[in-house]
């Protein structure tokens, strides 16, 4: 059991260590949570983060296990992930792929049955860092980025996009921008 925790913990720091950049906005820096944003759910309606994090959890604990406890961990954690997607323009793709973990295609012990959905979201974070030239610093968001408009810090290798504000200016410095 210990070894399923790990492994499912392992994958949603995968997608934490992954992140370049994020996509949807809105939502409290301070929380890391977001709001207005939605994923759309199989039979055409619309779900919030929160759920399509609780979907999966739910879906997943079916074939691996994990202690009733952390589900509001990981459940946060996965909206946090959504948030970062969302500062890049990724969020529905990382959307795509909660939602693939929620169907019997997915195989939660091995990680297989949603390779394509999860290379959406990696291709779109890859672009997102070759297109803008930044990266995304989900961790400086609640102690940099307090303008509603940019939530979303980033660390660009040379100039950041005009619409983004520059707050730290020392090293590599901290760009405040809107979702890019």
């Amino acid at each position: 059991m210990n070894d399923k925790i790990w492994v499912w913990g392992s994958a949603i720091l995968l997608g934490l260590v992954t992140l370049a950049c994020s996509s949807s906005g809105g939502g409290s820096p301070a929380t890391g949570g977001s709001t207005g944003a939605s994923g759309s759910t199989g039979s055409g309606g619309s779900t919030s983060d929160a759920d399509l994090c609780s979907a999966q959890f739910d879906a997943t604990n079916v074939g691996c296990p994990l202690p009733a406890a952390s589900k509001d961990p990981n459940v946060q954690e996965c909206v946090v992930q959504q948030r970062d997607f969302a500062g890049i323009g990724c969020e529905s793709q990382f959307n795509a792929w909660l939602q693939c973990t929620t169907t019997p295609a997915y195989h939660c012990q091995d990680d297989t049955g949603c390779e394509t959905t999860q290379g959406g979201y990696f291709t779109c974070q890859s672009q997102a860092t070759q297109r803008t030239g930044c990266v995304r610093l989900a961790s400086q968001d609640p102690t940099r980025c307090s303008d509603a408009t940019k939530p979303y810090a980033f660390s660009c290798l040379g100039s950041a996009p005009t619409s983004c504000v520059q707050v730290v200016t020392e090293g590599a410095g901290i760009w405040c921008c809107p979702q890019l």
